[in-house]
């Protein structure tokens, strides 16, 4: 288990450096590429108030779900804001400010994206307008035409979550689904991949590697490579940013894995995520990407769900200035050494997935 053990704590579950670099390569333009320098300059720089635009979209089309996984705000019922469904329309008027910095969206976030027929629309319009597409699903209950529709829609990367290689393990956290109806939809979204003879989407097996399922990981590249899987990704578990440390260390102690050693001590203080520790460096979120929520809030990164702690409002006319209000200001100078006045007190605060600087006495 010492390989899977050494992989989780390299790969964090926020990055997907490969499938990044595709959608740079594939839809970088002069334009583009001269704001991704400028963000990341502005970003290492610890710049507060940007005059780069974000070139990642997170998108939830819905924030319903067909399952109840305990680990998920929206599995265990406290999602914190309206459950709704992202029309067609409100992706537009936020996508189209972004388009012509945008490499990539990503339409998951808190739902089940697939629950919203108008999901292949939104895909189908980033694709013509050169934007990068990617979308995860637990491709749970969907109909024939569904998985037809996902080819149609020009989806360039797609993430089926399955966390486990049997259904025992699969039921013990995806809770609603059923293993073997996930296998067959993967197998048949494959088949027709092939019958048309196209390169997309390319096919990502999410596993969670969790306590009840971290026996089953060489099964799982067994299966992956029978069933033609293109990328089988193992990830950390991660428990809810804004539990408290008493509720965090009771969900590790059920939910980490116990033969896969983690990384540093978590006797005293449990992490969000298994085996990782705070990345150096001002939080990529902040300066990358733009988290727009079903019901039109913006979330300073895909981890966060409350409506109370929203940074602002899609529907805002115009995002740059979103993009530079007090809300994003204040959360980046948790990583800046930039003297910030009447500084707003946000959710950023509690995070440890970065590692913060130290609040000066001025702020």
């Amino acid at each position: 288990m010492t390989s899977f053990g050494n992989l989780l704590q390299k790969t964090p579950q926020y990055t997907r450096q490969e499938r990044h670099l595709r959608s740079l390569l594939g839809h970088g333009s002069a334009r583009k590429f001269a704001n991704l320098a400028r963000t990341e300059s502005e970003r290492l720089l610890g710049r507060v108030r940007l005059d780069s635009w974000p070139y990642l979209l997170i998108v939830d089309p819905c924030s319903y779900c067909n399952l109840k996984c305990p680990l998920c705000y929206t599995g265990m019922g406290r999602l914190g804001r309206p459950q709704k469904m992202l029309s067609f329309a409100q992706f537009r008027a936020c996508f189209d400010q972004l388009r012509s910095y945008l490499l990539e969206v990503s339409f998951h976030n808190w739902g089940e994206p697939l629950l919203n027929p108008e999901v292949y629309a939104m895909i189908a319009h980033a694709q013509a307008c050169d934007v990068g597409t990617n979308l995860s699903t637990n491709l749970a209950h969907v109909t024939s035409d569904e998985l037809e529709a996902i080819i149609a829609s020009g989806l360039e990367y797609l993430v089926v979550s399955l966390d486990g290689a049997s259904d025992s393990s699969y039921r013990q956290y995806r809770i609603g689904g059923e293993f073997h109806q996930v296998v067959q939809n993967l197998s048949e979204l494959l088949r027709l991949r092939r019958l048309r003879r196209l390169k997309v989407p390319v096919v990502e097996w999410q596993f969670i590697v969790m306590r009840h399922n971290e026996h089953e990981l060489a099964s799982a590249k067994q299966m992956a490579r029978q069933l033609g899987i293109d990328v089988l990704r193992f990830i950390p578990v991660g428990l809810p940013l804004e539990s408290s440390q008493t509720e965090r260390k009771a969900l590790a102690e059920q939910w980490f894995p116990r033969t896969i050693p983690t990384r540093g001590n978590q006797t005293a203080r449990y992490p969000q995520q298994f085996g990782q520790r705070p990345r150096r460096g001002p939080c990529f979120y902040l300066y990358r990407s733009l988290t727009v929520n079903a019901d039109g809030g913006i979330s300073p990164c895909c981890m966060v769900s409350r409506q109370a702690a929203d940074f602002g409002h899609s529907l805002d006319s115009d995002l740059h200035s979103l993009w530079n209000n007090q809300h994003f200001i204040s959360a980046r100078a948790l990583f800046s050494r930039t003297d910030v006045p009447h500084r707003l007190l946000t959710v950023c605060e509690g995070c440890d997935v970065f590692r913060q600087l130290p609040v000066s006495a001025s702020n």
